[in-house]
């Protein structure tokens, strides 16, 4: 009897043996593809902004989108889109949050964005939001249409 509980023992610990590995490969797989993930976002040349949603409290910036507005990471980061007064319209803000209301999402929708040093970015914005642990958050994706925009 003794020699069978050791044999189901010895099983049990080899089954967990394995599946630790197997749980250490993927928590370095997904290592792996966070830092591509996070390099994808900081290097990608279309502004990226990720704020909560329900007070819009900036989470994330990439350097494309605090170099389009002047800021600086330490800037943004933990103020919300009207501590930094953002929007020149919030109409426009109105526009996207009514596009969320009917489809979930904001495609292409043009929006003007206060710069830190004055003037304003237009830009062709694509928003989502997306779920953390129960924690909504909205990704705004942007390309600057400034310059064919007459002045």
């Amino acid at each position: 009897m003794a020699d069978d509980c050791t044999k189901k023992l010895e099983a049990e610990v080899f089954r967990l043996q394995k599946r630790i590995a197997r749980l250490e490969q993927e928590n370095i797989d997904l290592r792996a593809i966070n830092e591509e993930f996070a390099r994808a976002l900081i290097d990608n040349e279309t502004a990226l902004g990720i704020s909560r949603f329900k007070d819009s409290v900036m989470v994330y910036m990439n350097n494309t989108c605090l170099n389009m507005l002047g800021y600086k990471w330490d800037e943004v980061i933990g103020k919300s889109a009207w501590d930094l007064n953002l929007w020149v319209d919030i109409e426009e803000r109105e526009i996207v949050l009514n596009e969320f209301s009917k489809r979930g999402y904001a495609r292409e929708v043009e929006c003007r964005f206060r710069k830190k040093m004055g003037g304003y970015v237009v830009t062709l914005a694509t928003t989502s939001i997306f779920n953390v642990d129960g924690v909504q958050y909205m990704i705004l994706s942007g390309q600057d249409i400034s310059a064919s925009k007459p002045i």
